[in-house]
């Protein structure tokens, strides 16, 4: 072991301590006496990450996640959305320092469009001050730069023209005649018959009526039988017992309107085809409650009733003593007057 030690060149570079050991990272090199420090930041052990969390890409290495870190990682930048640019914008301000609330307007316009956005929009070109006597001046354009935007104008109306139309044609449209082709036809040897003449001959395909009719009907071939259903199994046949016999038994319908045999059907027999028998008899116990509140309610109105009766009874005999009353008093009355005209 020491023979091949001393056999291999010496390190150019120190040993490198893990990340868990130390945190500076020391490079000797053995040519130059200058000396680099690389700070790396220390990532705890796995059991004693608590409270910590990932900050940078450098945090994990060339390794993924950490699971006991409840945050969301994302190492290497994998699964990071990345944001996109949102419509604000920047606040502007012209020459003279006042913010451009028209900014807004001239957003997503083409470039060299006129957007009239501003109050001195609308003050005439011979009163505007910020303008020198070339932007005052409203000369029209050339011959040229007419011609230019007309033919541009026309291109532009001529491809939406033909878009329109083509879109409007048939796409297969037969051909009113059919393809004609020539052929030069040589005849073999027939027979010992030499001298036989070239011929040419005109090949034209006959026009496709598209209303004609089908001149073949197309049948559908029957389906094949399917695969053979699965087997059932069912138990032997057995003989019924009475009892079962018995409890399959459904009684004849009997019924309380007609009889067109003139059949003499027995009483117990009706009623136990009409099913009364086998209902139970149950009585509402509200029928008990009405009666007693029909009860109640009698009671109450005869109760009233001699009430009424005892109070006109009062008011006649109160009626009866006031006029007794006022007799007596118109009888005292007259006896005074007959008393003073005998005592003068």
């Amino acid at each position: 072991m020491a023979a091949l030690a001393s056999l291999l060149p010496k390190p150019v570079n120190a040993s490198v301590a893990s990340d868990d050991e130390d945190d500076v990272q020391i490079t000797r090199p053995e040519a130059t006496t200058s000396q680099s420090v690389i700070i790396r930041t220390v990532v705890p052990p796995y059991g004693q990450r608590k409270g910590w969390k990932p900050s940078s890409q450098e945090d994990f290495g060339d390794g993924g996640a950490y699971p006991e870190c409840h945050i969301a990682q994302y190492p290497l930048g994998l699964g990071k959305k990345k944001t996109a640019a949102g419509n604000t914008l920047a606040l502007q301000v012209d020459s003279e320092g006042n913010v451009r609330y028209d900014a807004i307007a001239h957003q997503g316009q083409r470039d060299g469009k006129l957007v009239q956005s501003q109050f001195k929009d609308l003050v005439p070109l011979a009163y505007r001050k910020d303008l020198d006597d070339q932007g005052k001046s409203m000369e029209r354009p050339s011959e040229e730069e007419v011609q230019a935007t007309a033919d541009k104008t026309k291109a532009a109306l001529e491809k939406l023209v033909n878009g329109k139309i083509k879109a409007a044609q048939p796409k297969n449209v037969p051909d009113a005649h059919g393809n004609t082709s020539f052929i030069r036809y040589t005849p073999g040897q027939q027979a010992g018959s030499a001298g036989l003449k070239q011929r040419i001959i005109k090949m034209t395909e006959v026009v496709e009526d598209p209303l004609e009719p089908p001149r073949f009907k197309h049948k559908k071939i029957p389906r094949g039988p399917p695969s053979p259903p699965p087997p059932i199994l069912r138990s032997p046949p057995r003989k019924a017992t009475a009892a079962e016999q018995k409890e399959w038994m459904i009684p004849p319908c009997i019924s309380n309107w007609k009889n067109n045999k003139g059949f003499t059907i027995p009483l117990d027999k009706r009623l136990a085809a009409d099913g009364r028998g086998l209902q139970d008899v149950y009585i509402n116990d509200h029928f008990a409650k009405f009666s007693e509140a029909l009860f109640v309610a009698d009671r109450h109105a005869r109760e009233e009733v001699r009430q009424r009766a005892l109070m006109q009874q009062k008011l006649a005999q109160k009626e009866k003593e006031a006029k007794e009353e006022n007799l007596r008093m118109l009888a005292q009355r007259r006896i005074q007057i007959i008393y003073g005209c005998l005592r003068q």
